[in-house]
C-alpha cells in the first residue's frame, strides 16, 4: 500500500494555505503529487431559473460577473497553492509522472463541486480538508468525498504542521467504520515511531477487540499500544481528541458517521465533535 496521490479541493480563501502546506507534508513523507482542485461553478446552470421575462444582456452581464469571480478565485488558489509549494520545496508540475515525486499539480475545472471533488477523488489515495465557511472542516465537500467516493479524508488543523504520522492514535470501537480507517492509515502506520490504539468506554470495557487490532497491525510490522480509557459519562470525541493530544500524536486515524449523518447532524456524535475540534491531522474513513 502507498500513497501516490493527495487532492486537495481549493476554493481561493487565505486559510488554505495551511491545508495546502500539510498536504505537502504528507507528500514530501511518501514521494507523493498533491493535487491543487479549484473547482468553478458553471453560471449556465442557474439560467432556467432566472425565469423567461430576463433580458438577454442582463443574462450577458450575469454570466460574465459570474466568470470573473470564478476567475479572481481560481487566481487567488493558484497564487497561494504556488507559494505553499515553494516554501515546501515542492516543484510545481504540469502532468503526472513517477519520475517527478514528490511534486504539486493546480487543477481548475468548471462543475458541481462536491460531484466534482468526488469523481477526482475515487482515483486518488488521501484528500484534504480543511476548515470550512460553516465551522465544520471540508464541509459537505468532504462527505461527498468520503462517502460516495468511498476514500479516505485527512482532516488538516488551521495551522499547517510539518510532518504527520511520527506518533499516531488510533479510535478504536470494533466497527466496520473504524477497521476501514485502521487499514487505510497503515501506511502512515508502516512509516510511525510510536502507534497507540485507544478503546474508549466505561470501566468493564473488554480489551480484545483493540487486541485484535494491535495483531492485526502487527502482521503489517506495526507494533501498536493499547490503552483502555473509561470516558466516565463524557462525549467520545472529545475523550479521544484529549488523549491523542496527550499522547502527543501528530495523527488521529478514526473512522467517520458510524451512525447515520442526519442522526450526527441532529444530536451530534464523535464525527461532528472532531470534524469541528481536532487540534491535529485527523485521517478519517467512513
Amino acid at each position: 500500500m502507498s500513497v501516490r496521490k493527495i487532492l486537495v479541493p481549493l476554493s481561493g480563501i487565505a486559510a488554505e494555505a495551511a491545508v495546502i502546506g500539510t498536504a505537502l507534508a504528507v507528500a514530501r513523507n511518501f514521494g507523493a503529487q498533491v493535487v491543487g482542485l479549484f473547482v468553478r461553478p458553471d453560471p449556465t446552470e442557474a439560467l432556467p431559473y432566472l425565469g423567461d421575462g430576463v433580458s438577454g444582456q442582463v443574462i450577458e452581464d450575469l454570466l460574465k460577473a459570474a466568470k470573473e469571480g470564478s476567475d479572481a478565485a481560481s487566481s487567488r488558489a493558484r497564487t497561494t497553492f504556488a507559494d505553499a509549494a515553494q516554501k515546501a520545496g515542492v516543484p510545481l508540475v504540469q502532468t503526472s509522472s513517477a519520475a517527478d515525486l514528490p511534486s504539486a499539480r493546480f487543477l481548475d475545472v468548471t462543475g458541481h463541486r462536491d460531484d466534482v471533488v468526488a469523481a477526482q477523488a475515487q482515483l486518488s489515495d488521501i484528500i484534504v480538508f480543511g476548515e470550512a465557511t460553516s465551522g465544520i472542516a471540508g464541509g459537505s465537500t468532504l462527505e461527498a468525498a468520503m462517502m460516495s467516493a468511498g476514500r479516505p479524508v485527512l482532516i488538516a488543523p488551521k495551522t499547517a504542521v510539518s510532518s504527520v504520522g511520527g506518533t499516531v492514535a488510533i479510535g478504536w470501537d470494533d466497527s466496520p467504520v473504524a477497521a476501514h480507517a485502521a487499514t487505510a492509515a497503515i501506511p502512515f502506520l508502516g512509516k510511525a515511531e510510536k502507534v497507540i490504539i485507544f478503546s474508549i468506554g466505561g470501566k468493564e470495557l473488554d480489551p480484545m477487540p483493540a487486541v485484535m487490532l494491535a495483531d492485526y497491525l502487527a502482521l503489517h510490522g506495526v507494533k501498536a499500544d493499547v490503552h483502555l480509557v473509561d470516558a466516565q459519562g463524557r462525549a467520545i470525541g472529545s475523550v479521544l481528541l484529549e488523549q491523542a493530544e496527550k499522547a502527543g500524536a501528530d495523527l488521529l486515524v478514526v473512522g467517520g458517521y458510524g451512525h447515520s449523518r442526519l442522526r450526527e447532524f441532529i444530536l451530534g456524535g464523535a464525527t461532528q465533535h472532531i470534524r469541528s475540534h481536532a487540534t491535529i491531522p485527523v485521517l478519517m474513513a467512513h
